[in-house]
């Protein structure tokens, strides 16, 4: 793991991921003090899900939005150091992630990755797994088709767009495990359900998710379309 950070590190330039100054912390005081008034952390606690509970950082707007965007379609993967230097600058975030045994960061297909260059969750994930002393699975879920994406969708053609396209690479090993699974943006939380489903039919003992933001008008739209 120490070897694939060094090489992002060599990749990703270490500058303010907000300002675009240069900051060996990969965000500089006066933004992360800004960026502190608009933090969340809320964990929230389902009981009909396949997921027992969701800790979101951001709501996804504004000035969050916009560097989520940048970092999934322009080219801005230098941004997984500061998402992952604002995650683990709140103490109830890392102990949240702390009580799982493994972090699972959510699947892209092989096209998409080739065309990104990197899966935006998977670099979240391996920098959290590395400051925090946690294990974390790369290959354990694969995505085995490319989608539609999922903005595209409403909440029924959501769940039905992900059904069965994921698959559990080694079974035995979520076997009584803690998997907390790491993605970008909550939407409806089809994508994380029905990974989690996956899990559950292994027999995996509880399932967490975290994500960077939680689109709260898109969900709280679709509450009032049902």
């Amino acid at each position: 793991m120490n070897f694939i950070n060094s090489a992002l590190d060599y990749f990703f330039p270490p500058i303010c991921g907000m300002c675009g100054e240069i900051n060996e912390n990969y965000i500089c005081n006066n933004c992360y003090e800004n960026i502190k008034k608009i933090k969340k952390c809320v964990i929230n606690e389902y009981n009909n899900r396949n997921f027992s509970k969701h800790l979101y950082i951001f709501r996804y707007e504004g000035i969050i939005r916009n560097k989520i965007i940048e970092y999934k379609f322009e080219d801005k993967g230098y941004l997984y150091k500061m998402f992952a230097k604002i995650i683990l600058s709140d103490k109830k975030t890392c102990n949240f992630i702390k009580k799982y045994d493994v972090i699972i960061p959510v699947p892209i297909s092989k096209k998409r990755k080739k065309k990104r260059g990197y899966n935006q969750s998977e670099l979240v994930a391996n920098e959290l797994a590395q400051k925090l002393n946690q294990d974390i699975w790369t290959d354990i879920i694969i995505k085995k088709k490319d989608n539609k994406p999922q903005s595209e969708l409403n909440k029924l053609e959501r769940i039905k767009n992900v059904e069965d396209i994921y698959e559990i690479n080694k079974p035995i090993e979520v076997k009584n495990k803690k998997v907390l699974l790491l993605d970008d943006i909550y939407t409806t939380g089809s994508t994380v359900n029905e990974i989690a489903r996956k899990l559950k039919q292994n027999q995996t003992q509880e399932i967490g998710v975290i994500t960077l933001a939680k689109d709260w008008n898109v969900f709280l739209f679709m509450q009032n379309y049902e």
